[in-house]
C-alpha cells in the first residue's frame, strides 16, 4: 500500500471538493464469501459501489467496530484474515453528506471471510451484491477503487476499472 495514490491508482481528485469539517476513525472490510466473491453495496451517499465500512465509536476497539459494522450493515459474521492498510489521503477519504457534514475518514481496511449469517443489507445501501473480483462494477467510489486495488492485488486479483 502506498500513500501516493496518483502513483499507483486512477483516482479522480475533485477540484471543487468541500473542505472537511471533522475527522473520524473508520473501519472497512473487503469481505469474501465461500465462493470467493466480494460484497459491495451501492452507497446512498455518493451513489458508487463500496465495501462495508463505518466509524469507530468512543471506547470501542478497531476490531470491535469492524465486527459491529458488519453485523449492523450486513447481518454477517466474519473472521479477519489480515489488515490491508490505513487510509487517510484527503483526495479520496473525504465524504460530503447531504446534511452538510464533510468528514475526513482515517480508515483501517481488513480482508475478511464470512463465517456465519445471511446477508441482510441495511438502508445505507441502495443495493447489495456479491461480485467476482474480476467483474467489479465500474462505478466504484474513489476510496473503494483504492481499497479494492490494494486488497485484491495482494491476492493476485485484478480490479476492473
Amino acid at each position: 500500500m502506498t500513500d501516493d495514490v496518483s502513483a499507483t491508482h486512477d483516482v479522480p481528485t475533485p477540484a471543487s471538493a468541500p473542505a472537511p469539517t471533522s475527522i473520524r476513525p473508520g473501519v472497512a472490510a473487503v469481505l469474501f464469501d465461500h465462493a470467493g466473491r466480494v460484497l459491495l453495496h451501492q452507497r446512498r451517499v455518493g451513489g458508487g459501489w463500496a465495501p462495508p465500512s463505518g466509524t469507530v465509536e468512543i471506547g470501542e476497539t478497531v476490531l470491535a467496530a469492524l465486527h459491529r459494522e458488519l453485523r449492523e450493515e450486513t447481518a454477517l459474521a466474519a473472521t479477519v484474515e489480515r489488515v490491508v492498510g490505513v487510509y487517510s489521503d484527503a483526495s479520496y477519504m473525504v465524504v460530503a453528506y447531504p446534511d452538510g457534514r464533510v468528514v475526513h475518514f482515517v480508515t483501517t481496511l481488513f480482508v475478511c471471510r464470512v463465517v456465519g449469517g445471511a446477508l441482510v443489507g441495511n438502508e445505507e445501501g441502495l443495493a447489495w451484491d456479491w461480485f467476482p473480483p474480476g467483474a467489479l462494477p465500474a462505478d466504484l467510489t474513489a476510496y473503494a477503487r483504492v481499497w479494492l486495488a490494494d486488497a485484491l492485488s495482494e491476492l493476485g486479483h485484478v480490479v476492473s476499472r
